[in-house]
């Protein structure tokens, strides 16, 4: 985040790209969390069921602790992007020969990678998840028992790794138009990609959020 805003800015690609790397592991960290949440959630389903209470206990804790703050973080982060999004605009413009630079390229390269390890680490997280609801179906044919909290808490995977699918599609689609915006020496923000990805975002926050409700005691 852009604390120190009486410094001078510019609008040079790679800030922009430096914040885009900066955001999108804030986004991976929450998602990292409510992921974590939501695996303490079935720990809970799985313990209750086994009669350790002492453990029940304590991952509902782990559970409260990481889900709902992180959505609530989720959503003052994506406020402190468009802050300082906002904030570089405001610099003076660079010359195209500062553009059409190896370095610009680069940047461009580890930007490209950030939305790809993002993408590969929310998809993991998701089979991760889809994992363990299977291991409770299965536990539950074995004990003769129900392990899980109806329909809503299925899919809560499904929906880590559609999130890290389209972070690999916007990062391609990103990093594809910004090395044609630099042969051709301009930058400039990829503003209607930012969009897509902030619905995206909302839309996940807003449906994890649902169903967890649905699925808490």
């Amino acid at each position: 985040m852009i604390i120190l805003k009486h410094l001078p800015t510019v609008q040079e690609p790679r800030l922009y790209m430096a914040l885009e790397r900066t955001y999108l592991g804030y986004f991976k960290l929450i998602f990292v969390a409510i992921g974590s949440g939501l695996i303490a959630e079935r720990l809970v389903i799985l313990f209750t069921a086994l009669h350790f209470h002492r453990l029940t206990a304590f991952f509902q804790e782990i559970h409260n602790l990481l889900t709902w703050p992180a959505v609530a973080i989720m959503f003052v982060v994506g406020y402190r992007f468009l802050s300082d999004l906002e904030y570089i605009e405001k610099g003076i413009t660079v010359p195209a020969k500062e553009i059409i630079d190896p370095r610009i390229y680069m940047a461009a390269e580890r930007t490209f990678l950030a939305w790809v390890r993002t993408g590969i680490g929310l998809i993991a997280f998701g089979f991760v998840i889809e994992k363990f609801d299977f291991f409770l179906e299965q536990l539950s044919i074995m004990l003769h028992t129900k392990l899980t909290s109806g329909d809503s808490f299925s899919g809560m995977g499904i929906v880590f790794i559609v999130l890290g699918v389209s972070n690999l599609v916007i990062g391609g689609v990103n990093f594809i138009r910004t090395v044609k915006q630099v042969d051709q020496g301009c930058y400039h923000i990829h503003k209607i990609l930012y969009a897509i990805y902030g619905i995206i975002l909302l839309a996940v926050t807003l449906i994890l959020a649902a169903m967890i409700i649905h699925v808490s005691p």
